[in-house]
């Protein structure tokens, strides 16, 4: 268990220095002009030194220089217009919606057992806030040596059109292989929308999962941590 936590973790920063990757420096002119690059060179109360990202590099009296910020770097869509990544242009988008998640789910009850899981889901992206795909996926009952692979209905809910936003997904379908039996996982999370192409998904949940033994059909629940991307 503290093995796959720490692995999370560290997936989970490796997202979030990517995401401070995209951040460039502003520079404000008192003359409307706006220069974005590195500050190279500061002089508090004097002057400063920026490097655009072509290589050029320009001086300004702190006299001509309104603010400084650090903004998220532009990128331009596929119509060919320049967007701010600081907003919508990093929400969800309508069409093709994919998904990729590792999970780890702590057994709850009599018959709990831990398990790893893997799933992804692809579906449409009706509008900014409502998905709709189906999925499949491994999950590994390590203590009992049990592989299941589920096949679910995945609906999910994104609360905001923005970079982050919170989220409710729910998987309802059924298993197969090893062991047999209803599957439903809802989940409540937040996405993180680093650039265009990366959204980084952290939610935590409960799994119903109803098994067939021989004795008769138990629920091995459990409640779970999930870490994932979208494409």
């Amino acid at each position: 268990m503290k093995r796959v936590l720490f692995v999370l973790l560290l997936c989970m920063s490796g997202f979030v220095m990517s995401f401070a990757q995209n951040l460039q420096e502003v520079v404000y002119l008192k003359n409307g002009s706006v220069i974005k690059g590195v500050v190279i060179e500061q002089v508090p109360g004097e002057s400063l030194k920026i490097q655009t990202s072509d290589g050029s590099i320009f001086a300004y009296k702190m006299s001509e220089v309104e603010k400084i910020t650090k903004e998220n770097i532009a990128y331009r869509n596929g119509m060919g217009f320049q967007r701010n990544s600081n907003f919508d242009g990093n929400g969800v988008k309508i069409g093709y919606r994919g998904f990729i998640n590792l999970g780890y789910t702590v057994g709850t009850g009599t018959f709990g057992i831990d398990r790893v899981e893997f799933n992804t889901s692809h579906g449409y992206q009706f509008c900014p806030y409502f998905y709709v795909g189906l999925g499949t996926g491994v999950h590994y009952y390590y203590d009992a040596e049990l592989v299941e692979i589920p096949i679910y209905a995945d609906f999910r809910a994104d609360i905001l059109n923005h970079w982050i936003t919170p989220y409710v997904d729910l998987k309802v379908g059924y298993t197969v292989y090893d062991s047999t039996g209803f599957y439903l996982s809802p989940t409540v999370g937040c996405r993180f929308g680093f650039n265009e192409d990366l959204a980084l998904n952290l939610g935590i949940g409960y799994t119903m999962q109803k098994l067939e033994f021989y004795y008769g059909r138990l629920n091995c629940g459990g409640f779970n941590i999930k870490l994932g991307v979208e494409f």
